[in-house]
């Protein structure tokens, strides 16, 4: 542990502080949620907490935890065992999805008891959006010590006031771009199959916003009803060679009128032959483009039948204040924007909810793709009029603008 970021002076040592007493239902001073790559920082803040202060209980899993017992219920019982939470914040702790579920068992239990969660970012790192929220002592800073032992010594429900609340207006603010979620194994996914999305799991990114998984599981499960092609013709291969056969065949329709020529021809079938033959031709010509350039149309209608689902996907996250988009056929963008100022203007008009409905059928991918982008269509009439979002067009300005573009 480096001697800098814990240093105390001799004042501070001195001060004798007490630290709380455990109620009957507690077990532990301190819950530490860490990564075993910061194992040795951790231990060496622990083992010096311990040594200063004589009776406190710290809950460290490799230790405290109940042999043989399944992880989730001894970290769950640890945790509702304990007085405070504590996170050592790093990078590893970021990426190690038992210390994430640690911090969510934690920040469970703050929500419902008031459990005060003290974070410390031990490295500069992401912080996961469900933590975001909450300040973090600097593990640097030269009086990090003294704070740590004055959070312990104050009193829980004096703590919990302080805190923020758990989601709180900063984290989150209209048109933000919440997760770029890609497909399953797309590395090795071809070019002309449509993506399939897991719904194992809410992305963390969501879970603020998305408490009820089954919502998004229904949302997606929507998309990963949409169909790859069939046809031979999605592979290039295939497209390559129809394209040189009917080039082949035209070349043999012009070479069949060099070796026999015209003059063999009787004069009432010649002009029903050339005829005839430049219709081949051009056909030949004609299909052969229409070969090669199938994927083209193939990805357009794709993203066409796409986009519709991605509507119907938006009228179960809406009311959540959340918006997918596509932009591909293998990634899918999740954007937090509210609604309910559009979705009233859409309730003056006869008939409000059905319009509201069917404009987040037909326009809510494109216009969370706009979003997640920062470019919106420009119009001179909403250019000077004030809307649901700044900056940039809201959803019943955008819906506005496409139907005048018709």
């Amino acid at each position: 542990m480096d001697s800098s970021s814990m240093d105390s002076s001799s004042e501070e040592k001195g001060a004798a502080m007490a630290i709380p007493p455990l109620k009957p239902s507690e077990k532990f001073h301190l819950f530490v949620s860490y990564s075993s790559m910061d194992a040795t920082w951790t231990h060496g803040l622990i083992g010096r907490l311990e040594a200063d202060h004589a009776g406190l209980r710290v809950c460290l899993h490799e230790r405290d935890f109940t042999p043989g017992r399944n992880i989730l219920e001894n970290m769950a019982e640890c945790i509702h065992q304990s007085q405070k939470v504590l996170l050592v914040l790093s990078q590893d702790f970021v990426q190690s999805r038992w210390c994430l579920l640690e911090a969510d068992l934690s920040l469970f239990g703050y929500c419902l008891e008031r459990k005060p969660v003290i974070p410390v970012l031990l490295r500069p790192c992401q912080v996961p959006l469900h933590l975001s929220h909450l300040t973090y002592l600097e593990a640097m800073d030269s009086r990090f010590y003294s704070k740590v032992v004055r959070l312990l010594c104050t009193p829980s429900h004096c703590m919990a006031r302080s805190l923020p609340g758990p989601r709180p207006v900063p984290s989150f603010y209209s048109g933000k771009t919440l997760l770029t979620l890609n497909c399953v194994n797309r590395d090795r996914l071809p070019s002309w199959k449509v993506g399939t999305f897991s719904t194992l799991s809410v992305p963390d990114p969501l879970k603020e916003v998305l408490p009820d998984p089954e919502v998004y599981k229904h949302a997606v499960g929507i998309l990963n009803g949409v169909q790859s092609p069939r046809s031979c013709l999605r592979y290039l291969g295939c497209r390559i060679l129809l394209s040189i056969f009917l080039l082949l065949l035209f070349l043999l329709l012009i070479l069949l009128f060099v070796v026999f020529g015209l003059e063999l021809i009787k004069p009432g079938l010649r002009f029903l032959l050339i005829t005839t033959n430049v219709f081949c031709c051009l056909l030949s010509i004609v299909l052969a483009v229409n070969t090669l350039c199938w994927f083209r149309r193939f990805s357009r209608r794709k993203m066409q039948e796409l986009g519709l689902r991605v509507g119907e996907a938006n009228l179960l996250l809406a009311p959540h204040s959340v918006l997918m988009g596509c932009q591909t056929l293998n990634q899918l963008t999740f954007v937090f924007v509210q609604l309910e100022d559009c979705r009233q203007t859409f309730l003056q008009a006869p008939e409000g909810e059905a319009l509201f409905r069917e404009a987040l059928l037909q326009f809510s991918c494109a216009y969370a793709c706009c979003l997640v982008q920062a470019d919106f269509p420009h119009c001179v009439d909403t250019a000077t009029a004030r809307g649901h979002l700044e900056p940039g067009l809201c959803f019943c300005q955008y819906v506005s603008v496409q139907l005048e573009r018709g």
